[in-house]
């Protein structure tokens, strides 16, 4: 790269001050504090980051949409501002997942009809980003409607993972998951309603936070359609990183009431419950009973287990909330399918309805249990809303003795792309299977350990423990007590100190 133009100083190929890791794969704090104590520049740091974006995004087509003239103008223009009016994000080249509208960005959530949206205004969540000092350039991929575990869709094509190109990166925050990866994004602002931070950061071997829910706004995600207003039951977003310390900073920025409930409601989450990683209390749930995982996640989470135990850590494998997976599961399926069809035309409800003609009554197949849910009474949801709270009980019972609960993310680590059928979102899944250890799986119930989180409202946070024989990311879910985000986030982040964290993908 040439000096820039902009300064007349040295391209930044500066190697970390964290291990030998070059300045666009440091974690994003390490960065910050380069351009504070002006190392670095906000327009190098873009520049480097740019100069890695324009090498890595035609080999795995993270970023969709990108504008490095926004992007250098938003850096000159941070290196122009004293320090002390400088946020917490000042400089910090960022990608957003294509799901959220970002002013002067197209906002597509990777369907055709809004192929010439581009809103005006930020949301408020990405607007609270760029408040803190972020510099946003582009957009990063997602599946159509923001509903698969893969990412790709008819606009913008499919996006690789950066550890094996023919493998997905997950979704639906997946070329959100591979720009951190690959250091093409510092930080990345994700959603998820069935595991779509956290299986993208498991797939790709980084750090994220799925948030207790209601703590982020989320005005400006889509769905609902551009200009929707409620807020969608059991939705969340969180960010993405290469650090949990990285995460820390974001929710910091992120977390806050709504921009209706800020005239009243405030917002304090109290601090990690333990300042040392030898004090927590974990509870491990990885068997092969309940839930489908395969083999190398589970002996990953058993020999994660041990080196905490090795590190002083109270490690129980038998504690467990007293639920019944399948009934949660069940109470989750229904109340997400329920939620899904909210904005759905229909035509679109019809389409569910027909894949489910035959079946049984009580047939407990994912296309009768959706064809239920979309059709739900009212009375049938204020039921269901009884039921999970009767869960939210439980769950906090079990928090009484446990700090986290460590368990898998999804069935399997990345597995091979099949973007096979072209029936509308889910119906064309119905058809798909996820291998497991040599045996055929519902492509569905990807949707089963990230429900265990989800359904209960409760924060779970994703680090990477280990990579299988084939050299593929394998991530753990750390799962805490409801808004006690900072206790998963805290834990992940003593875990990086002491143990092991991100390591770029290879040839990255």
């Amino acid at each position: 790269m040439a000096p820039n133009s902009d300064t007349g100083q040295r391209s930044m190929t500066t190697q970390s001050a964290v291990g030998d890791l070059p300045v666009t794969l440091q974690p994003a704090m390490a960065q910050l504090e380069l351009m504070r104590t002006r190392a670095l520049s906000a327009v190098e740091l873009f520049e480097e980051t740019w100069a890695r974006f324009e090498r890595l995004n035609p080999l795995f087509n993270m970023v969709v949409t990108a504008d490095r003239e926004v992007g250098l103008q938003a850096a000159r223009d941070a290196d122009a501002v004293r320090p002390e009016h400088r946020g917490s994000l000042h400089g910090l080249p960022m990608t957003i997942k294509d799901a959220w509208e970002v002013a002067g960005f197209t906002a597509t959530c990777g369907i055709e009809a809004l192929a010439g949206h581009q809103p005006t205004a930020d949301a408020e969540a990405v607007a609270a980003l760029r408040a803190a000092g972020a510099n946003i350039y582009g957009k990063s991929n997602v599946p159509t409607g923001a509903g698969d575990h893969q990412s790709y869709n008819s606009l913008y094509g499919r996006t690789n993972n950066p550890w094996d190109p023919t493998r997905t990166p997950g979704g639906s925050s997946g070329g959100a998951a591979a720009a951190v990866a690959t250091g093409v994004s510092s930080l990345e602002f994700g959603s998820d309603i069935g595991g779509s931070i956290r299986c993208p950061s498991h797939f790709c071997g980084v750090y994220g936070h799925k948030p207790s829910y209601g703590l982020v706004p989320m005005q400006g995600h889509i769905p609902p359609p551009p200009g929707g207003l409620h807020t969608i039951e059991l939705g969340v977003a969180g960010p993405i990183a290469r650090s949990a310390m990285d995460l820390a900073l974001a929710l910091e920025v992120l977390a806050g009431p709504a921009s209706l409930e800020k005239k009243a409601w405030s917002l304090t989450l109290p601090p990690a419950r333990h300042a040392r990683l030898k004090d927590f209390r974990v509870a491990v749930w990885a068997d092969d009973t309940g839930f489908a995982t395969d083999a190398a996640s589970l002996a990953a989470i058993q020999n994660f287990a041990t080196d905490l135990e090795k590190a002083g850590v109270v490690v129980s494998r038998t504690a467990r909330p007293a639920i019944d997976l399948a009934a949660s599961h069940a109470i989750y399926i229904t109340t997400l399918f329920s939620v899904f069809s909210s904005s759905m035309p229909p035509d679109a409800l019809e389409q569910f309805t027909a894949a489910a003609k035959g079946l049984r009554a009580r047939d407990m197949s994912y296309p009768a249990r959706i064809a239920r849910a979309i059709r739900l009474s009212h009375i049938e949801f204020a039921r269901l809303t009884e039921a999970r709270e009767r869960l939210y009980r439980v769950w906090a019972e079990f928090f009484r003795d446990t700090d986290v609960l460590l368990c898998p993310v999804m069935p399997t680590v990345a597995f091979p792309h099949d973007t096979t059928g072209d029936q509308l979102g889910h119906i064309a899944q119905y058809h798909r299977v996820t291998r497991v250890d040599g045996k055929d799986h519902p492509y569905l119930d990807g949707l089963q350990w990230p429900g265990v989180a989800t359904v209960a409202n409760l924060p779970s946070t994703v680090l990477p423990i280990g990579r299988t024989e084939e050299g593929l990311p394998i991530g753990v879910q750390a799962i805490g007590p409801y808004l006690e985000d900072k206790t998963s986030v805290g834990f992940a982040a003593l875990v990086e100190a002491e143990l092991y964290g991100y390591t770029p993908p290879p040839g990255i």
